[in-house]
């Protein structure tokens, strides 16, 4: 009995190989890999003092975007998560904040860094931050480098700062302070915060000039203090806001003619170039007085004075004018005789 059974249980077994060796004969798949998603490794935190409190920065990882649809292997970042702590303990850093990307509110991108803020800090204490990405799915990322600072007690700010608007530029002026260096600063037009300062270095004269602006449209400055021998530390700034002016005029309209014409005087001269060009002005003169003919601008290069008086002689001048009202000197007078 007992071989019987053994016999029956070795043909049973024969049987079930023989079926796994006919059912594996067609095409076999690769095996699916587990996927381990990296959201990428932040590498160049950075701390510093800017506008009295303390701005990390770092590059965000790039996103991988997929390949196609329902792709397991992208990586896409939606958030942030930052700890941090004091700067002899990293290894027992504490959630700080976290940064949603789709929220689009406490950072800004500029340079191609993100930067946000920490101003919960204490002079003479040493602070240490670190950032680790996480994924849509939830996956956290490597942790960033540390980035480790001293809270010093930065500089106040600057005194008033007055400025000149001209045409296209924008001087801004305040005092200067013995000790201290400056840095310039302008809003942008949809008001977000500026990081990256004007100058590329902090500059130690208290004047700035800002050019290739439109006129028209108002910019707001931020003057903030640094330390000479600590240009690391920035202090909180002054805001002033200014808006350019068109102070150019048109050049000075050339080739004016006046001619007799029946009961009238035709007045032409040579078109002016300018893009911005509102019209032109025509004036007579009689004696040393000279009055203005035309109610408003004369669009073409060309007017017909029918109010002359009987004068002998009668000459006319022309200006050029813009559309931001800067009227152009006199052009060279045209004479001409109504009476032999």
């Amino acid at each position: 009995m007992r071989k019987r059974n053994i016999s029956i249980f070795s043909i049973v077994c024969l049987s079930l190989c023989a079926a796994l060796v006919l059912t594996s004969c067609g095409k076999k798949g690769n095996p699916m890999p587990i996927a381990v998603v990296k959201a990428g490794v932040i590498a160049d935190l950075k701390a510093e003092v800017k506008d009295a409190v303390v701005f990390l920065s770092f590059t965000p990882p790039q996103q991988i975007e997929p390949k196609k649809k329902g792709d397991e292997q992208t990586v896409k970042v939606a958030s942030f998560k930052v700890y941090k702590g004091c700067g002899s303990c990293l290894g027992d850093l504490q959630p700080f904040k976290t940064i949603v990307v789709d929220e689009k509110k406490g950072y800004t991108i500029a340079g191609g860094r993100l930067y946000f803020y920490d101003d919960d800090v204490m002079d003479g204490n040493d602070y240490a931050y670190r950032v680790y990405p996480v994924t849509v799915k939830g996956t956290m990322g490597e942790a960033s480098n540390a980035a480790v600072i001293q809270w010093k007690q930065p500089p106040g700010p600057p005194g008033p700062v007055k400025v000149e608007e001209s045409d296209s530029r924008v001087e801004l002026k305040w005092t200067k302070q013995e000790g201290y260096l400056y840095n310039v600063y302008r809003y942008d037009n949809d008001g977000r915060y500026p990081v990256l300062p004007l100058n590329p270095r902090p500059i130690p004269t208290p004047l700035y000039m800002d050019g290739g602006l439109t006129n028209g449209l108002t910019y707001v400055y931020e003057v903030r203090q640094v330390r000479e021998r600590d240009p690391g530390v920035e202090g909180e700034g002054v805001k002033a806001s200014a808006t350019p002016k068109d102070k150019t005029p048109p050049t000075v309209p050339m080739l004016v003619k006046a001619e007799k014409k029946g009961n009238t005087i035709v007045i032409t001269w040579e078109v002016n170039k300018e893009p911005d060009l509102g019209g032109y002005n025509v004036y007579r003169i009689m004696g040393s007085k000279s009055v203005k003919v035309n109610t408003s601008p004369v669009k073409e290069n060309k007017y017909t004075d029918a109010q002359a008086p009987d004068y002998r002689f009668i000459a006319y001048h022309v200006t050029a004018v813009d559309t931001a009202g800067n009227e152009s000197g006199p052009s060279q007078e045209a004479i001409i005789m109504l009476k032999e």
